[in-house]
């Protein structure tokens, strides 16, 4: 590494850091604000000498130490490269041929790095050859209206994790589509107010409470996500939907048989975005079964994957599988349908709804770019934000690609004939006999 060589040192790995020569390291706190120096120092473990470094850079006017926004920008193009997905581009920026259109996606991911190294936005969009994002133009009279009501607004409030996913989805929500999306899965479930449901991924909790509050039944929900089920819990009660829309966190080992347990059975169970990512979920398709009254129903959303064995897995799907926080290993289609035969139910619908849903993500992030325009985001909140964004991006993409969709589900309980008992019996034995051989 030289002495003129630029680096990201908010993208450098811990040994890289220790390796770095100090000439390299002052180099590159030169190129950095004085909060995204502190923001830094907070968070790395440093060698004395580093320490001693930082310490002269913070102790200098950030005007005189700084050569200029631009020339941070230009030092910064390392860490935009993974962050804003753009191509590989010589340093010198008279050899880029024209700016590339950034997405909605990568303008936000560009204000964020920017903002997280202490650099101007736009500078450093033409240090990587990139044109912004921008939204059509309003009309005279709008625009200057908007910009009254602007001026008027106090400055927003730090966010948290569940502000930003409320301003992505809506308000109680962590998932697209809100409360009409809520309303139409459930429909196929015909709720009744006199029935129970459970819901194994109710998020805020928000489709909950929206089909809770339509039809007056009794909705349970269970978050793995232990953040998400405590704000939900409130969000419910501050509605007053304590009782009809109660959420609780599920175990620490997860979900259990004693999650699965009512009286009587539950009409219907539902499961969005996240059985994809269930370990086990023969065993959970069972643990629904037992739990699901006589003819109840199995309502999931679920991403699956392309079926054709000589179509090879795309990049996308393959970064969308590395991006997911709990893993993904998505069934096909097929794979779906016999496992669901196998657990005793008759699937009824098995929709593909990719259509309808990429509008909703793209909804979502719109409403999320207005919002950042002007939000004060704590330091502490952007590895947060970075990592949902990554995420739907990551999804968006994949399901883009046409390799990888997402399906509505819905799916009946039916009490297994006599001869499939006898079978299911019959294979419960051999593999006790497998099992008894092997020890012998």
């Amino acid at each position: 590494m030289s002495n003129t060589t630029q680096v990201n040192l908010a993208t450098v790995g811990s040994d890289e850091l220790k390796a770095m020569p100090i000439a390299v390291f002052n180099s590159c706190l030169d190129q950095m604000s004085n909060e995204a120096i502190a923001r830094f120092k907070r968070m790395r473990k440093l060698s004395e000498a580093q320490k001693a470094a930082v310490e002269r850079a913070l102790s200098e006017p950030e005007d005189k130490r700084k050569p200029g926004k631009a020339g941070s920008a230009a030092a910064q193009s390392a860490g935009m490269k993974a962050a804003a997905g753009a191509k590989s581009e010589s340093a010198d920026e008279n050899t880029v041929k024209g700016p590339q259109q950034a997405s909605l996606w990568k303008d936000l991911l560009l204000r964020l790095i920017a903002w997280w190294d202490g650099v101007d936005t736009d500078a450093l969009a033409r240090a990587r050859g990139i044109k912004r994002w921008k939204r059509k133009a309003k009309p005279a009279k709008a625009a200057n209206e908007a910009k009254t009501e602007t001026a008027a607004e106090p400055e927003a409030p730090p966010l948290t994790r569940i502000d930003l996913l409320q301003k992505l989805w809506g308000d109680g929500f962590s998932l697209p589509g809100g409360a009409d999306f809520a309303l139409r899965l459930a429909a196929a479930a015909k709720i009744s107010k006199g029935s129970k449901y459970l819901d194994l991924a109710p998020g805020l909790g928000g489709g909950m409470r929206a089909v809770a509050q339509a039809t007056g039944a009794r909705m349970i929900g269970i978050e793995s996500d232990r953040e998400l089920a405590q704000a939900a819990a409130a969000l419910s009660q501050a509605a007053g939907l304590g009782d009809i829309a109660a959420i609780r966190p599920a175990n620490f080992e997860g979900l259990g048989s004693e999650d699965f347990a009512s009286d009587g059975g539950y009409a219907a169970v539902f499961m969005r975005e996240a059985f994809f990512a269930v370990e086990g979920r023969e065993q959970m398709l069972a643990e629904i079964h037992g739990a699901l009254q006589e003819d109840g129903s199995l309502i999931l959303t679920d991403f699956v994957v392309d079926s054709d064995p000589d179509r090879p897995i795309s990049q996308a799907v393959a970064h969308w599988r590395a991006a997911e926080p709990d893993g993904a290993d998505p069934w096909t289609e097929a794979e779906y349908r016999d496992v669901l035969e196998a657990q005793h139910y008759n699937v009824e619908r098995f929709d593909n709804i990719t259509s309808k849903y990429l509008p909703l993500v793209k909804e979502g992030l719109r409403r999320f770019h207005d919002c950042l325009q002007n939000a004060k985001l704590p330091p502490e909140t952007v590895p947060i934000l970075k990592r949902e964004g990554n995420l739907w991006l990551a999804r968006s993409q994949a399901l883009e690609s046409g390799h990888l969709s997402i399906v509505l589900v819905h799916a009946r309980r039916v009490s297994p004939s006599a001869d499939d008992m006898a079978e299911e019996a019959v294979a419960e034995d051999d593999d006790i006999s497998m099992e008894q051989g092997r020890e012998e």
